[in-house]
């Protein structure tokens, strides 16, 4: 397969974040289907490859956190689907028929999410090059920092006195 065209990613993403919705909106009435399932895995799982792409076309690493978010979406729907877990440990399983409230809120979010997906996509940057994550501060330590020395004592007239002499 040839390399896809920037055109060709975002249609689509927005095709698989459209039929994932839809997918969890069935599964939200029905969450024994075993083939809404699937199409909703696959439509997360080229979500996140478009996502992927994205970044490496536009060299903008924001779509690495939509891709990120596809792929918990995945993993939490899989858990959803075994039952909502109670504060003793158990699953208690909902019958189909019943809305499931946490498919339910998927599928507003995969909508909102193909919003804001359009408008990064749109939207200006104001920047030239690669887009890269904003830098976390670093750990905060209560010693020394790593690699850190004393100064050596030097005379006035700047010659390195060993700690066994004194200077007085």
């Amino acid at each position: 397969m040839g390399a896809l065209t920037e055109i060709e990613i975002f249609d689509c993403l927005a095709t698989n974040l459209r039929l994932a919705a839809e997918a969890a909106e069935k599964l939200s009435v029905r969450p024994t289907g075993g083939l809404i399932y699937d199409r909703l895995r696959r439509a997360l799982r080229l979500v996140e490859g478009c996502c992927k792409q994205a970044s490496t076309w536009r060299e903008d690493t924001r779509w690495l956190t939509f891709g990120r978010q596809m792929a918990e979406c995945h993993k939490r729907a899989g858990d959803w689907l075994r039952g909502i877990k109670q504060e003793d440990g158990t699953r208690l399983k909902i019958a189909d028929g019943q809305l499931h409230p946490a498919f339910v809120m998927l599928a507003d979010n995969l909508r909102n999410l193909l919003v804001l997906a359009e408008r990064t996509r749109t939207m200006r940057t104001n920047r030239v090059g690669m887009i890269l994550p904003k830098e976390l501060p670093g750990p905060h330590r209560d010693t020394r920092p790593v690699g850190y020395m004393p100064a050596p004592k030097l005379s006035r007239g700047g010659i390195i006195i060993p700690d066994s002499v004194s200077l007085h």
